[in-house]
């Protein structure tokens, strides 16, 4: 031990168990201070360290319990023994946590001291030894590969980020692994008001303002369903010009927001089969099949190419079949020229020509078209003969002309432009070619899902999806919101505003946009190049746990992310104030948690099964967390610790009201809102 460290000395090691040893403390520090040469030094506090040199390195532990025990010195005076504890002896339990050797710290504890070994307390320097987070390092150029000047490189990349100060180290920074924390899935927890919305904002704005080299590469994308970033990141891109934000929204924009704001349209052609089942609430036995062949139709019959085999096949199918049920011949002449209004081929429309100068019950049918067949004579359709005979007509080799014996519907993908309104049309299409191979019961089970449509096409909260028909390249939709343009990064903050969103759309929204930087980011040719981090505001409303939630398999995409997004270089970062209604899959594979005040004990219970790593000790600490605190543990950081957050400026549009400003007030005061 070094002559430095035996005057660090404030106790010896009495006591040593399996998990856990007790220190007593020299007598005359009742005050639990140390006045050394660099400033005075706290060792007793809950939840601080105290180092124990052993051979030729440390044991980092603990302060996990103070106390105090009597001397039995006899006393002269018996009010001197109430009054007086200058003779009482004071011990801390501690509990061993790491080792610090040749400046590096490792977590872990193999070998205990012996009885009696110093215990000394800590400095700063093996703090920022234990939180290995007080380096940057100069670019060497062997990673920039954008730079211009390979021989004056002076440009930094950064390794952390500070993010608060120290509850217990007065003014001591907590950083934060930047690859460990951003480059893996996180989690921000706690009760509302507790500080989370101000935690990610303070993070990012302090990020952003890192000189010599700008995060330009960053990019975040805030679903934000409260609608409080915007203000947030308002003043960034003043005091970094190297960095851009988008802000898009869902609502109406103002005339004085046009030019901060842009409208943030979803094309429903985007949407894959299982999200327009999770938009319809499609069930997957018998209305899933259904929806899959209505998109295919509706898509099929917005193209123009030479594909009326596939169409006719379809429509004769349908015809005949309609032409076959019980309904009465008015019905039947409604249901096929609807059909034919809205889908039609060259050789099947209501115009062609399906007889030749052919009688029946004494009608004259002369060059008669499809129309003409459908005519009503006395409550029957007189061409109703000729219309099957037209149908079903067969060529030279004995086939049939229209229908086809190995008839297969093509599948639907993404991506390929067709009307909303059309699907309507589409999905009665489609119930009537399951009809005509004879379920006659599909109508009545999928009764639900055309309500659902009917619904989600009336609704003003869906004119995002289903309100626009213009053309809009997949690619540059996805990279307005990644910050791409033109192949050139332009910004690193795109913010979503949802605050006027139901969570059904929330979710669609959510859910979609996911699913397609995700792919984008999987095929990528330079896989795991370009880092995008995904942040999921009030998570618990769009990854539940719950099964019965509407669209509760929307969170198969996060699960998706969160399992193989590392991989592509997709993480999320996951705010939440009830942990017990995530999803399980989502929040097993977070490596880092910032926890704020949570008092709720199913939240506690399920942050415990999580984290079975943590002590229980920590976990305690959750309850009593004041506001703008929080306690910090995973990849991040070598330690839990518990800090005080940077303060966002500005801050999120999340104020706490002033119920005692906003209540006393003169009678009859004006209001707008």
């Amino acid at each position: 031990m070094t002559k430095e460290d035996k005057q660090r000395v404030i106790g010896k090691v009495v006591g040593i168990n399996s998990d856990r040893f007790t220190v007593e403390l020299l007598s005359g520090l009742e005050n639990f201070n140390v006045s050394g040469f660099d400033d005075i030094h706290y060792f007793a506090q809950l939840n601080s360290y105290v180092i124990v040199p052993y051979q030729n390195y440390y044991l980092v532990a603990e302060v996990s319990g103070v106390r105090e025990k009597d001397l039995n010195v006899p006393f002269s005076n018996p009010t001197e023994q109430i009054l007086s504890k200058i003779q009482t002896g004071k011990f801390l339990e501690v509990i061993p946590i790491g080792t610090i050797n040749n400046k590096n710290f490792d977590f872990g504890v193999s070998v205990y001291p012996t009885l009696y070994s110093d215990v000394l307390y800590i400095k700063e320097e093996e703090l920022d030894i234990i939180f290995k987070t007080n380096k940057t390092f100069e670019n060497d150029c062997k990673y920039a590969i954008d730079c211009k000047d390979k021989d004056d490189c002076t440009r930094k990349q950064y390794t952390s980020l500070p993010i608060g100060k120290s509850s217990i180290f007065p003014d001591y920074e907590v950083k934060i692994d930047i690859d460990k924390f951003f480059g893996s899935h996180s989690a921000v927890l706690g009760n509302t008001g507790s500080g989370k919305s101000c935690t990610i904002a303070s993070m990012l704005q302090t990020l952003y303002k890192l000189k010599d080299y700008s995060a330009t590469g960053s990019t975040f994308i805030f679903f934000d369903v409260n609608g409080e970033y915007r203000q947030a990141f308002s003043k960034i891109s003043e005091n970094n010009d190297n960095v851009e934000v988008n802000n898009f929204t869902i609502d109406e924009i103002s005339d004085e927001d046009k030019e901060q704001v842009k409208k943030f349209i979803l094309p429903h052609w985007f949407l894959d089969i299982d999200e327009w089942a999770l938009l319809l609430q499609a069930s997957e036995r018998t209305q899933l099949p259904i929806l899959r062949n209505a998109l295919a139709l509706a898509v099929l019959f917005s193209k123009d190419d030479d594909i009326d085999d596939i169409k006719n096949h379809i429509l004769a199918t349908c015809i005949t079949q309609i032409l076959r049920d019980e309904t009465s011949s008015p019905s039947k002449k409604d249901r096929i020229k609807s059909i034919l209004q809205k889908f039609n081929t060259s050789q099947i429309n209501l115009s062609i020509r399906c007889n030749n100068n052919q009688f029946h019950n004494g009608v004259a049918y002369v060059d008669s078209s499809i129309e003409n067949c459908l005519f009503i004579h006395y409550g029957e359709m007189k061409g109703i003969q000729f219309l099957h005979n037209y149908l079903e007509q067969r060529t030279d080799d004995g086939s049939y002309k229209f229908l086809s014996d190995n008839f297969s519907l093509p599948s639907y993908q993404p991506n390929q432009k067709f009307s909303f309104g059309k699907l309507e049309e589409a999905l009665d299409i489609a119930i009537l070619f399951e009809e005509s191979y004879g379920n006659r019961q599909i109508r009545d089970y999928c009764s639900s899902l055309i309500t659902r449509f009917k619904s989600v096409k009336d609704r003003a909260d869906f004119n995002f999806l289903t309100k626009n028909d213009s053309e809009i390249d997949y690619s540059d939709f996805i990279n307005q919101f990644i910050g791409i343009d033109k192949g050139v990064k332009k910004s690193q903050i795109a913010t979503i505003d949802l605050n006027s969103a139901n969570d059904e759309a929330v979710e669609v929204v959510s859910c979609v946009l996911s699913r397609m930087i995700f792919e984008k980011l999987r095929k990528a040719k330079d896989r795991n190049k370009f880092p995008v981090n995904l942040v999921l505001e009030e998570a618990h409303r769009y990854i539940s746990t719950e099964s019965g939630k509407v669209f509760g398999d929307a969170n198969k995409i996060f699960e998706r992310i969160a399992k193989e997004g590392r991989k592509y270089g997709m993480f999320l970062l996951i705010s939440s104030q009830r942990p017990s209604e995530l999803s399980r899959t989502v929040l097993s594979q977070c490596s880092n948690f910032i926890v704020h005040r949570i008092q709720n004990p199913e939240d506690l219970s399920h942050i415990r099964q999580i984290t079975p790593h943590i002590s229980e000790t920590i976990l305690k600490r959750l309850p009593s967390i004041p506001t703008q605190h929080a306690l910090i543990f995973g990849h991040a950081v070598n330690l839990p610790t518990t800090f005080k957050v940077n303060t966002a400026d500005p801050k999120p549009k999340s104020d706490n009201n002033e119920i005692s400003k906003n209540w006393f007030k003169q009678k009859e005061f004006d209001v707008d809102i």
